[in-house]
């Protein structure tokens, strides 16, 4: 089966692309301005890191699961929670007028995510289908 087969490559590959935002935790001013061609604002320097520091750990602790079978279910369940919520805040304010200009810079974000979510999904549906044939 295509997702439980795949899975190590994708908990690698997920991995190391989500760890990416961790550059928002080392140079939020770069990463702001190319990767997401916003402005930088220093009062928000803090929450920048954080949320950086936040998802580059949720990316080495993705690609981590993928050696380490104990931690797999929980790592995937927050990582598809998290993920989950930025696709909902990404479609959420796609048709807000007063967002809709900044979506365009986040479309890359958002279409990782979505993957990551699609194929969790899938993975999840294999591994149902698996148990209920060896029982």
């Amino acid at each position: 089966m295509f997702f439980t087969r795949y899975l190590k490559p994708f908990l690698i590959i997920g991995g190391l692309v989500t760890m990416y935002a961790g550059i928002y935790a080392v140079n939020p001013e770069s990463a702001l301005r190319e990767m997401n061609n916003l402005p930088y604002d220093s009062n928000y320097v803090f929450l920048f890191r954080h949320w950086g520091i936040m998802v580059g750990l949720m990316g080495f602790f993705i690609a981590v699961s993928a050696f380490i079978e104990q931690w797999r279910s929980s790592i995937i369940l927050y990582s598809f929670l998290e993920k989950l919520f930025m696709v909902y805040l990404f479609i959420s304010n796609f048709f807000n007028p007063e967002t809709a200009h900044l979506n365009m810079d986040f479309i890359p974000f958002a279409i990782t995510d979505i993957i990551i979510c699609t194929y969790t999904l899938g993975y999840w549906y294999e591994t149902i289908r698996i148990k209920k044939h060896q029982a």
